[in-house]
């Protein structure tokens, strides 16, 4: 149940963006093997004077996730989605900026306000 937000400056045609939300979202959920239906993204255009980057980067990807997810789980996750990326859109691996938060599951309010750590989830956090 990550909350995944991509952000780039204004400019792109919707199909490019589109692709963009579906490729994040898949390498997102093949690589923490999440349910089909876990989408939870946001795509965020910014007109180009409001948002600055140091180059070479041009595309922003933060993740936030549950707490538990070990080491080696979030390098293939960086790894998957460099790689998802270049080979879908052509991105260029070097202007990709990713950025992960961990979140201890008592900090998210599900189902009506449940905290996550009282809920049933449905698939593995401790990948």
């Amino acid at each position: 149940m990550p909350l995944i937000k991509v952000e780039l400056a204004r400019g792109k045609e919707k199909g490019f963006l589109l692709e963009l939300q579906n490729t994040v979202l898949d390498a997102v959920r093949e690589t923490l093997a999440l349910p089909e239906d876990d989408r939870n993204i946001r795509l965020i255009q910014h007109d180009p004077d409001f948002f600055t980057l140091k180059p070479p980067y041009e595309l922003l990807v933060e993740i936030t996730l549950f707490s538990g997810r070990s080491k080696e789980a979030k390098k293939q996750l960086f790894r998957h989605l460099i790689d998802t990326l270049h080979g879908r859109l052509g991105i260029a691996p070097e202007t990709v900026f990713i950025v992960l938060s961990d979140q201890p599951l008592e900090n998210w309010g599900l189902r009506g306000g449940i905290p996550a750590d009282e809920i049933r989830l449905g698939f593995k956090i401790d990948v």
